[in-house]
This record gives C-alpha cells, sequence and structure tokens, in this order.
C-alpha cells in the first residue's frame, strides 16, 4: 500500500515529535501572513510547549491575549511582567494540561476561523436517537444522533478537512458546532491520499473531536492514534461510526444529485420528484432507490441545482483526459478544499488502459477502484458518456457480457460484465471494458445515465483495486423499474 494511505498510528515519541514540527512550520507560515491572528499564537504556544520551547511558547502565549485564559481557565502567569521578567524565567513549570480546553465561542469564532482554509459541514446519516433534537435542518441534510452510556441521544456531525493538521481541524470542527442545528459533537475528518487523489474506501483520519459544554463553551480534543484509542480515526469508536454513516449517505447524495444533473441535461428540466429518475427502459437515469432516498430528495434537489465552478484538479491528478471534471457541478472555489468541495461534485469515470483500471471519482476523490479488462489499442481513447444502461443484456445474466451493461456515448463500446472472469486485468476484449460481476453490478447501481467518461492512457497507477470487498460493504439499490431490453440484440465490441 502507498504510505501517504496508510492511516494514523499512535507511533512513538520520535514520530510524535515529527508530527509536532510538522504542525509547527504550518502555524509559522500561517501566522507570517497573519500576524494579528490570536488563536494561532495560542495553538503555535501549545505545540512548541510541546517540543519542550517553553521560553518560546510562553512569547506565543503572551501574543495570544485572551485565548490563553480562555482556554486555560486562567491568566497566564506571566501577563504582567515585563519582556526581560518573563523571558528570564521560561523554564519554569507549566500550569495546566493540554489535553481537553474549554474555549468561548465567541473568542474561537473571532479569532480562530481564519485558521481554516478549507472545511464542508456534512451532519451524517441518522443513527438511533432517544430525543429530538430543537431547530430543524434542512431535508438536505439528517440529523445524526449516538447513544452515550446514559442512553441520551447524542449527535455528531461530520466535517471534511483536506489535511491532517490540528489547529484546521479544531477550527473547523467548533465553526461547524456553531452553524449546526442540533449536533453535540463535530468530528473534523480527512482521508488518506494516493499521490493526487483521496482514498474514499479507506480509513478515514481524524483532524479534532469538538463538543458542546455548559455555558456556551466547547472542548476540542486533539486525536490519540489508531493504536492509543483502538478505532480507526484514532478520536473514538463513536466517531468511526459517524463516519461510515455519513460515507454511506454521502455516496446516496452523489449518485442522486448526479442522476438530477444528468436528467436536466437530457431532458431541459428538473426532476420533480425521485420517481422521475426511476423509469423503465430507457429512461432509467438510477437503477433503484434506497431508504432516506425520497425523504431527502428535495434538499439534494436544491444541491443539485447550484452552480458549477471550475474543479480544482483534473479527472485524474493532470492526467490526459483530467478536463473532464469541468463537467462536474460544484468544484473548489477560493476559500474551500478539494475534498470539501468534492462532496458536492458530480460522478465522472476514468479509465486507464495502461494500469487496465476503472475508477469513479467526483472531484480529486477516487469514490471506487476497479480492475478492468481491456482491448489494448481496440480500446479508444476519449470521452463518452454513458448513454445506456440495460440489466440480463441478450436476455441472460450470464451470457458474454454478464449481468450488466453501459453503452459509452452510442457507440458498440460499452462498460459490461463477463463470462470471462480470468480476462480482467489483461487486453483480451475487442475494444470494451470489462469489469468483475460484483463491480459492474455496483457501478450500475452507483452512477447515473449521463455519466461522463474518460478513457485514457495513465493517471490511475496510484490508484490500486479495491479487490475482495464484501457484498454487505457494495453499494446497493433496489430495482424501482424494468431495466431489461428484450427488443435488441446487443453485439458490443
Amino acid at each position: 500500500m502507498d504510505e501517504k494511505e496508510q492511516g494514523g498510528s499512535g507511533g512513538g515519541p520520535q514520530e510524535g515529535e515529527t508530527a509536532a514540527r510538522q504542525r509547527l512550520e504550518e502555524l509559522k507560515r500561517y501566522l507570517a501572513s497573519n500576524p494579528s491572528n490570536r488563536m494561532a499564537w495560542f495553538l503555535l504556544g501549545k505545540t512548541y510547549a510541546s517540543l519542550g520551547k517553553e521560553g518560546k511558547a510562553n512569547y506565543c502565549y503572551l501574543r495570544s491575549g485572551p485565548i490563553y485564559e480562555a482556554y486555560e481557565n486562567e491568566p497566564h502567569p506571566f501577563e504582567n511582567l515585563a519582556a526581560e521578567d518573563w523571558l528570564d524565567r521560561w523554564n519554569e513549570p507549566r500550569r495546566g494540561g493540554v489535553a481537553r480546553t474549554a474555549l468561548r465561542a465567541a473568542i474561537l469564532i473571532a479569532a480562530g476561523l481564519a485558521l481554516l482554509p478549507a472545511a464542508s459541514w456534512a451532519p451524517g446519516t441518522a443513527l438511533p436517537a432517544t430525543v429530538d433534537k430543537p431547530g430543524g435542518q434542512p431535508a438536505a441534510v439528517s440529523k445524526p444522533a449516538q447513544r452515550d452510556g446514559d442512553g441520551s441521544g447524542i449527535g455528531i456531525g461530520i466535517v471534511w478537512v483536506d489535511g491532517r493538521s490540528f489547529p484546521e481541524g479544531a477550527a473547523a470542527a467548533v465553526d461547524a458546532l456553531s452553524r449546526a442545528g442540533g449536533e453535540d459533537r463535530a468530528v473534523a475528518a480527512t482521508l488518506p491520499e494516493a499521490g493526487s487523489h483521496y482514498r474514499w474506501r479507506s480509513e478515514a483520519a481524524g483532524a479534532a473531536l469538538a463538543s458542546r459544554a455548559s455555558g456556551g463553551d466547547y472542548l476540542v480534543r486533539e486525536p490519540a492514534g489508531q493504536e492509543e484509542c483502538g478505532c480507526e480515526s484514532g478520536l473514538s469508536a463513536e466517531a468511526d461510526e459517524a463516519v461510515r454513516s455519513e460515507k454511506a449517505l454521502q455516496e446516496q447524495r452523489w449518485s442522486v444529485v448526479s442522476g438530477i444533473r444528468s436528467f436536466e441535461r437530457r431532458y431541459g428540466k428538473w426532476p420533480a420528484r425521485l420517481e422521475d429518475l426511476l423509469r423503465p427502459y430507457p429512461d432509467n437515469i438510477l437503477a433503484g432507490r434506497a431508504d432516506g432516498m425520497e425523504e431527502r430528495f428535495d434538499g439534494w434537489l436544491k444541491e443539485a441545482k447550484q452552480p458549477a465552478e471550475p474543479a480544482a484538479t483534473g479527472a485524474a491528478g493532470g492526467a490526459p483526459g483530467g478536463a473532464a471534471a469541468g463537467q462536474a457541478t460544484g468544484g473548489a472555489s477560493a476559500g474551500r478544499g478539494r475534498l470539501a468541495a468534492a462532496m458536492a461534485e458530480s460522478f465522472r469515470i476514468v479509465v486507464d488502459t495502461k494500469a487496465r483500471r476503472l475508477a469513479v471519482f467526483s472531484g480529486p476523490v477516487a469514490v471506487r477502484v476497479y480492475a478492468a479488462g481491456l482491448g489494448g489499442e481496440r480500446t479508444p481513447l476519449g470521452r463518452f458518456e454513458i448513454s445506456e444502461k440495460v440489466r440480463n443484456p441478450n436476455g441472460s445474466s450470464t451470457g458474454s457480457f454478464g449481468s450488466r451493461g453501459m453503452t459509452l456515448s452510442d457507440t458498440r463500446y460499452a462498460i459490461h460484465g463477463t463470462d470471462e472472469p480470468d480476462s480482467i486485468g489483461k487486453d483480451e476484449s475487442l475494444g470494451c471494458v470489462r469489469l468483475g460481476r460484483d463491480d459492474v453490478e455496483e457501478l450500475y447501481d452507483l452512477v447515473p445515465i449521463g455519466t461522463p467518461v474518460t478513457i485514457q492512457e495513465g493517471g490511475l497507477e496510484r490508484l490500486q483495486p479495491e479487490s475482495g470487498q464484501p457484498k454487505k460493504s457494495r453499494y446497493r439499490v433496489e430495482p424501482a423499474a424494468l431495466e431489461e431490453n428484450p427488443g435488441k440484440r446487443y453485439d458490443w465490441l
């Protein structure tokens, strides 16, 4: 596995010091252009203190003004001393811990939000709740709830950030809580990277956890690491479950929003309800429905209508065909990050003839990566779109095209299954893209008619296929209409 794809770990002292020095450089770079940000000075002080540099830490604390007192619940011991006095006393032991700190909302929002260059608030999917929270959310989002040990309903929301920086994650999580309608905690999470891409199916890493406290305060906690907490995110098992639930909901959101936009391009109008996307062949924009889609459709329709913006990256890190990203709606813009913006974009597919892989992208996020069978030079390079989706082509789920087929731009080329599974990963087709049965059925359920497809040479070499995924973890929908086409004999290549 690529080193950048590894999840967080507890690590040893040397690893912790390396992370602290990396954070130190991040904060110093930020303060070079934002010297008046007091929250940044406080966090820089904490980082210096973790490295044993108390003199520099105290200097930063004094530059942070009221932030220090808000966090530590007491004035800085040197705040009334002249500079030469407290510099002489820099080795004096520190007062107070830093693992969990309380912060006044008004101070953090005023002083700390500038630390956040990229964040997207995604409250997540609904989990069992015992208390209905006041202050409803828009229909586009659900209100998650986790159970504490006492059985009370606790909501955890997810805010996506571009990296594992604790300063940025802390500011993002508190910002999310300040704008949320009832969540009690917020996790700032990111994804492992492989080259210029994020790996959606890999374990998410936590950057920070913020929770509400009495009196309008927030508790902000730094990840402890996988080994220390016994969890994937480095935060808690509940945070892990909240991230998994949000991921499942996000896949539905991507699929439906992509389908809504495809419907508008195809028919010149917006769908009025989910059923408009679930018509019989050949108007089967989407393959079926899943729990919760009807309830969330109106909100997702509003999201789909948001104007398109230029995407931050190409389909495969600048490789040929990357411009297909521009067809997705909701790309990265000023003040937003690549991972945050990807949550609002549409699906697109990239096929790499060199690596023999097919990937489903939203922005720079590789949502799925499959091994593919191709035809070598017989597979055409270029840009296409899925113009037709059919179940059981030629009336069979076990024939030469397998159980699913997706025609590319009304040509004889298609993405389909195969009755020769050993051909996957080889150049044995006459030009079509072959996938294994589980993969082609998942892809069929996930992407709508109208999805852009770029076939290119190179670009996916750092994205390993996700082979052997259990069926229960696959994206699945319940068929809603007849999608077979018995009147046509398919002769895909």
